[in-house]
């Protein structure tokens, strides 16, 4: 359906009344989701907008589960996504990258249906203090256990039974974009009525490996099919890789986002010597693989579909590779000669 067509239903509002409507067996409960991510991403925007006026930048002067340390943003996203789930019936728990374990909330009437959310509440923001582009990443489960009661197998359940991803971008503009299965659509916030407007319905990868998304610094450190992988595009030998350009903002949002829209290759391998990856599975990997498998691109540890994969527990760390399709199978090709043995 052409973008014209949407005049009478255009924000996320009437996008997801629309989509009950399509969807009739819906009772509503999801879509109240997805307008608390709404009215949350919008309140974290504002506060983003002001840090520098209110004094909100800098480190907050602890160390999160993660090992990392915590700016003050850090909390106030985590903070604020808590309160505005904290209340809905239909929301059982939360779990987030700020948090050592995750957050029950009250208990509903055995039977009912009702979902976690998972999220990242400010992706990149080690940056934020430079100004750069940050992000909010969630991914919504269904639970599993039907006691009215939330547990830890609701969160750990497989990446591909997830009802749905997205993320908001907080940047120039505010956007966001999330999938409910049915491709990936796109909102921008306009500042002077207060609501997510779409500016993309059906979003598709360019088949073009226009960006190579890597920190070069870590290349020492990588195992020999991720630098012969990073070789190959940097050389430009192919026609295809003759304009590969490389950027990397260091934001995985902005990153991923920027190949969303361009196309191109992000990668966060793991360390030849430890074999481990640094990215979370439940808050970026995960999310993020739904979304780019939606838009006709993939995700992928190098030897296994991220989207494959069962978290085993709430901060798991996976290597993680995710782009163009092309360039996931010449990664998972370079991986599987390694692993059959030494390259000649």
């Amino acid at each position: 359906m052409s973008h014209a067509a949407w005049k009478d239903f255009h924000t996320l509002e009437s996008f997801i009344a629309h989509e009950q409507v399509l969807h009739r067996e819906s009772r509503g409960l999801f879509s109240n989701v997805l307008r608390r991510i709404g009215l949350a991403t919008k309140i974290i925007a504002a506060k983003v907008q002001r840090a520098g006026l209110l004094e909100m930048l800098g480190d907050h002067g602890a160390i999160n589960v993660q090992g990392e340390q915590q700016k003050k943003l850090d909390i106030i996203a985590n903070d604020v996504l808590k309160a505005t789930f904290k209340w809905m019936p239909s929301i059982a728990g939360l779990a987030s990258e700020e948090e050592d374990a995750f957050v029950r909330l009250p208990p509903r009437p055995a039977g009912e249906d009702r979902y976690v959310v998972m999220f990242d509440p400010l992706d990149g923001s080690s940056n934020i203090d430079a100004n750069v582009s940050v992000g909010t990443i969630f991914s919504v489960q269904r639970c599993v256990s039907r006691d009215g009661k939330t547990h830890l197998e609701d969160f750990l359940q497989p990446v591909r039974t997830q009802e749905a991803a997205g993320y908001v971008l907080y940047g120039p503009c505010t956007m966001l974009v999330y999938t409910t299965g049915h491709g990936v659509h796109m909102f921008i916030l306009d500042p002077e009525i207060g609501e997510y407007v779409l500016a993309r319905e059906s979003i598709r990868v360019p088949d073009s490996c226009k960006c190579l998304s890597v920190n070069l610094m870590n290349y020492p450190k990588w195992d020999v099919a991720t630098q012969r992988f990073v070789d190959h595009l940097q050389k430009g030998v192919e026609p295809r890789y003759q304009k590969t350009t490389h950027r990397y903002i260091g934001s995985l949002v902005s990153d991923f986002h920027r190949n969303l829209m361009y196309g191109g290759i992000f990668l966060y391998p793991a360390e030849s010597k430890s074999g481990k990856g640094k990215l979370r599975l439940l808050y970026e990997a995960a999310p993020l693989a739904m979304l780019a498998e939606q838009a006709g691109a993939g995700a992928t540890t190098g030897r296994t579909r991220i989207m494959d994969l069962t978290p085993r527990e709430l901060h798991e760390r996976v290597p993680l590779v995710i782009g163009n399709l092309r360039e996931i199978e010449l990664y998972e090709r370079f991986v599987g000669e390694q692993d059959r043995g030494p390259h000649k």
